[in-house]
C-alpha cells in the first residue's frame, strides 16, 4: 500500500512538473540576450529584503530574469522548503528553467537535510531520495553561501554566453546575503 501511494504521489509530483514546462499554457516565453545585462555594481542585494521574493527582484534587476515573466509556485514542502518558484525563459532562444527555493536554516525538517545535503555532496538533489519511488529523479543544483537559498538552472544549450550567464547567475544567488 506505502509503495503505491508513492508511486501516486510521484506521478502526481511529475504531471505538476511537466505542465509548468510549458511556459504559461504554450504562450511565448519572455527573453533576453546575454549583451544586454545591466552592470552588476550598480544593484546591491542590501536593497532588497532577504526573502525569497528579495531575491527574485534582485535577480531581475541584474537581468537574469526577464521583467515580464511571472513564477509558478512549486510543491515546495515535497523538498523541505517553506517556500519556492519556478521561471521559465529564453536567454538568446535557447529555453532555461530555474527553480528557487528558500530555506530557514535554523529550522529544517528532514526532508529539507537530506536535500541539502545531497547538494552539498553531489551538486544535485533526489526528489524523493536516492532510491525513491520515481526513478532516482535528480536535479542540478547549488546553494546559496549563506544556505536558505537552492537554486536549479536548466539550459538547453552549450552555447558559451548563455553557459557564463548562468555561472552568474547562480554565483548571484549563492552570494546573496553572504
Amino acid at each position: 500500500m506505502k509503495r503505491i501511494i508513492l508511486t501516486v504521489i510521484s506521478l502526481l509530483a511529475i504531471v505538476i512538473t511537466l505542465g509548468g514546462c510549458s511556459g504559461a499554457g504554450g504562450q511565448q516565453l519572455a527573453g533576453v540576450e546575454t549583451d544586454n545585462a545591466p552592470d552588476p555594481e550598480t544593484v546591491k542585494a542590501s536593497d532588497y529584503s532577504n526573502d525569497l521574493e528579495g531575491l527574485e527582484k534582485y535577480l531581475n534587476a541584474l537581468g537574469y530574469i526577464p521583467s515580464d515573466t511571472k513564477p509558478n509556485k512549486m510543491m515546495y514542502s515535497v523538498i523541505g522548503a517553506k517556500n519556492g518558484d519556478r521561471y521559465n525563459f529564453n536567454v538568446n532562444n535557447s529555453a532555461v528553467y530555474v527553480e528557487i527555493y528558500e530555506y530557514d536554516p535554523k529550522d529544517l525538517n528532514d526532508e529539507a537535510k537530506r536535500v541539502i545535503s545531497e547538494v552539498k555532496k553531489d551538486g544535485k538533489y533526489y526528489v524523493f531520495g536516492k532510491n525513491g519511488a520515481n526513478g532516482d529523479a535528480s536535479y542540478e543544483a547549488s546553494l546559496s553561501s549563506n544556505g536558505k537559498y537552492l537554486v536549479s538552472y536548466t539550459l538547453n544549450t552549450d552555447n558559451e554566453k548563455c553557459v557564463k550567464r548562468k555561472e552568474a547567475f547562480i554565483n548571484a544567488v549563492k552570494e546573496y546575503y553572504r
